[in-house]
């Protein structure tokens, strides 16, 4: 996943989040646990809220506790877990493993070599206890990797690919709520698709990468009606559902949460155009100064390079 599924912790309450963070301290734990210290590195804020999510669904016994760690070793901070919080960083180890293998095959990123490698044993053994969703990452991951090999032209394919990942995913069990749980999962994961879609437009469009965003010629500002489509089907799912524990967390998170990465998106692209437009403006001051001081007759030194200070050349 890609890190956007995130509360927005402006609009939560001071209980609210610490109980987000008391379930994001859990979810740390349980990677720790089960998979040896260095899984903590695979820790993000989209498992956190899977864990809450079926938390809330199932109501499973939980436990809590306060703790230290390497993070954070001047103060404990409380902790909450239960089986769901072990289904999830379970989850966490095959989405990380397989996210490291598919920068490696793309970009030969060897960072994300090396983490898969350490990774591995530990997927054989999540793998072997969740063979249906495992299953189902292999298979969506070798049909994007299929849809951007022979650049597929429907904008709709990889999302739809995405989708049907995260559907496995949200499907803990075969159940009374499966089709509930895959029509959410499927419904956000087409959304997060497409958000990261837009927010690596720009950078896709020079480098030739696959991207339906640029494939639809659209820009980021113009997806959010898009978006919003897509979000929207992942409400009703939600609203179908009998949530009652950590509710407004949840909600915060869907409703408020999810958008800010879009967001952000859009602010940077304002900020990088307006900073861009600034140094246009202050070249063409120099030049005109410069052209000013050539006409005023011999003896003037011209420099017509404009503001070239450190802090005008470093802005982006």
């Amino acid at each position: 996943m890609f890190g956007y599924v995130r509360p927005d912790l402006n609009s939560l309450t001071e209980q609210e989040r610490q109980r987000y963070r008391a379930h994001y301290c859990g979810l740390c734990h349980a990677l720790g646990r089960r998979h040896g210290q260095l899984a903590r590195m695979a820790l993000t804020f989209d498992l956190t809220f899977l864990t809450m999510f079926l938390g809330s669904l199932y109501e499973p016994e939980e436990h809590s506790g306060m703790g230290r760690c390497l993070p954070h070793p001047r103060r404990p901070h409380p902790w909450a877990t239960s089986s769901v919080t072990d289904y999830a960083a379970d989850m966490t180890i095959a989405l990380t493993y397989h996210k490291c293998r598919d920068d490696w095959q793309d970009d030969r990123s060897v960072p994300a070599a090396a983490f898969a490698a350490l990774l591995r044993k530990r997927y054989e053994a999540v793998k072997a206890q969740w063979p249906r969703q495992c299953g189902a990452i292999e298979q969506a991951m070798a049909e994007q990797a299929d849809i951007e090999r022979r650049r597929d032209e429907t904008p709709d394919a990889a999302p739809n690919c995405f989708g049907r990942l995260m559907a496995a995913l949200f499907v803990m069990q075969e159940d009374f709520w499966s089709g509930a749980l895959g029509a959410f999962g499927y419904s956000l994961g087409r959304f997060i698709y497409m958000l990261d879609a837009v927010c690596d437009a720009e950078k896709d469009r020079k480098s030739g990468s696959y991207n339906p965003v640029v494939l639809m010629d659209k820009r980021p500002e113009e997806m959010r009606g898009i978006l919003e489509n897509l979000l929207g089907d992942a409400s009703v799912a939600f609203e179908r559902l009998p949530l009652v524990e950590d509710e407004g967390i949840l909600r915060n998170i869907l409703y408020s949460g999810l958008w800010q990465g879009y967001n952000e998106h859009l602010h940077r692209l304002e900020k990088k155009a307006g900073d861009s437009g600034m140094k246009n403006e202050e070249r063409e001051e120099g030049l005109a100064a410069g052209g000013e001081e050539a006409c005023a007759g011999p003896g003037k030194e011209v420099d017509g390079r404009g503001d070239q200070s450190p802090s005008a050349a470093g802005r982006v």
